[in-house]
C-alpha cells in the first residue's frame, strides 16, 4: 500500500520522530512552568527557574533532533564536539563561574561570613551561589572598615582571574597603625610612652586569643610571629619626630580601637603639656618692591618707534578745501589840506606841491 510504503522510507520516519521530540519539549516546558510556583513564591526565581527548563529542554531536544539524522554515530560525535567548543567560547563567563563556584566549596579560598577584598571590591561574604558571591560592601563612599548598605555581586570566575585578600581566614585579628609627627623640641620620649600606654591595656585583652590562631594557623601555613604585643617606631622626618604606633586589633574592630586610642593618646599629650603636634609651616618675610632705574654707563634706551594704533586707524579723517584768503583793498589815504602860498613863491598860477611827490624834470609825461 502507498501508506505503508511512505511508513517505511527512513526520511519519513526521521520528520515524524522530530515532530514528535518537538512536541514532547513543548509540553515539558509548559508543565515545568506551571510546577514552578508551587516551590517558591519569589518572582525572580520563578523567572530563573522558567528559563532553566526551557533552555535546558531546547538543547536536550536539539541533541536528539541531530541524532535522529545523523547516518552515522561518528558523525553526531563530530556535531556534538563543534557545538561543544562553540558554546565553551560562548558562555566562557558561564563555565568559568561554575568552575569558580566548585573551587570555593571544596577548596575554601573564602567562606560565608569572611572579609575578602577581590579586584579593589572590599566586603563580608553573604552568600555564595553558582555564578556569584554577595558581598555586604566596607568601604565604599564610607570611610575605613565599616559597611555601607549596599550589596555587591562578584563573579566567581575572579578567584582565577584577580588575587583573593582574605581578612580572617584562619586568623580573626589584623595589624593597624597610629602614625603622629611632633615638633624636635617636644618630648618625644614621653609621647612614645603615652602613645603606648592605651595600647597595652587593650592588648592584653587580644594577645592570648591571637597566639591561640597563630598556632593554630602554623599547622596549616608557613605562618609565625614572635612579638604580638604593640610598638612605636621612631622616624625622623622634615617637619618633626614621627612616632608610629603599631598594635593588633580584630578585623571588624579597627574603626574602633583606633578611635579609642586615639582620644586617649590626645588627652595624654594635653595633660604633659610639653608635646606639641607638627604640621608643615611655610615662612614668608616682606620684601621691599624692586627699584627700576637707568644703570650706570648703560648706553640711554632707543626710542620705540610709534606703534599703530589700531582704534585710530578704523577711524577714516574728513577732507575739507582750504579756504582762499581774499586781499582787501586798503582804505584811500585822506589828502592833506592845501597850504597858504608863501612870499617867496614866484609863480602865483602853480599850486602847492603834495607832500612826498617826487621831483620830476620839466616836460617829464605823468
Amino acid at each position: 500500500m502507498p501508506f505503508e510504503f511512505a511508513w517505511s522510507d527512513p526520511t519519513v520516519q526521521r520528520i515524524l520522530l522530530t515532530l514528535v521530540v518537538l512536541l514532547v519539549a513543548v509540553l515539558i516546558v509548559r508543565i515545568g512552568r506551571r510546577l514552578v510556583p508551587r516551590y517558591t513564591d519569589d518572582p525572580a526565581r520563578q523567572y530563573r527557574a522558567s528559563r532553566l527548563i526551557s533552555r535546558t529542554t531546547a538543547l536536550l531536544a536539539l541533541v536528539l533532533i541531530l541524532a535522529l539524522w545523523s547516518p552515522r554515530g561518528g558523525d553526531l560525535l563530530q556535531i556534538l564536539t563543534i557545538m561543544g567548543a562553540g558554546l565553551a567560547i560562548a558562555m566562557r563567563e558561564v563555565l568559568l563561574g561554575l568552575i569558580g563556584w566548585t573551587h570555593l566549596v571544596f577548596r575554601g579560598t573564602y567562606r560565608r561570613g569572611d572579609r575578602i577584598e577581590v579586584n579593589g571590591v572590599r566586603g563580608d561574604v553573604v552568600d555564595i551561589r553558582l555564578q556569584h558571591t554577595i558581598l555586604m560592601e566596607v568601604g565604599g563612599w564610607v570611610d575605613a572598615d565599616q559597611s555601607s548598605g549596599r550589596l555587591l555581586h562578584i563573579p566567581n570566575g575572579w578567584v582565577y582571574q584577580y588575587a583573593v585578600l582574605n581578612y580572617n581566614h584562619g586568623f580573626n585579628f589584623i595589624w593597624n597603625e597610629i602614625a603622629l609627627t611632633v615638633t624636635f623640641r617636644s618630648d618625644w620620649e614621653a609621647a612614645q610612652e603615652i602613645m603606648l600606654a592605651p595600647a597595652r591595656q587593650a592588648a592584653q585583652i587580644v594577645e592570648q586569643q591571637a597566639a591561640r590562631e597563630i598556632r593554630d594557623l602554623s599547622r596549616e601555613f608557613l605562618v609565625h610571629y614572635s612579638i604580638l604585643s604593640p610598638f612605636v617606631y621612631v622616624r625622623i622626618v622634615e617637619n618633626g619626630i614621627r612616632l608610629t604606633l603599631r598594635y593588633l586589633c580584630d578585623v571588624r574592630k579597627r574603626r574602633g580601637t583606633e578611635h579609642a586610642l586615639t582620644m586617649s593618646i590626645l588627652r595624654g599629650f594635653k595633660e604633659h603639656g610639653g608635646i606639641e603636634l607638627a604640621y608643615p609651616m611655610v615662612g614668608v618675610s616682606p620684601m621691599e618692591p624692586p627699584q627700576f632705574g637707568p644703570i650706570p654707563g648703560a648706553p640711554p634706551p632707543a626710542e620705540e618707534p610709534p606703534q599703530p594704533n589700531p582704534d585710530l586707524d578704523m577711524v577714516r579723517p574728513i577732507r575739507t578745501r582750504p579756504r582762499k584768503n581774499k586781499k582787501r583793498k586798503a582804505p584811500p589815504k585822506p589828502s592833506p589840506p592845501a597850504a597858504d602860498p608863501g612870499p617867496n613863491d614866484t609863480n602865483p598860477h602853480e599850486g602847492p606841491a603834495d607832500e612826498g611827490a617826487e621831483h620830476r624834470p620839466p616836460g617829464a609825461s605823468t
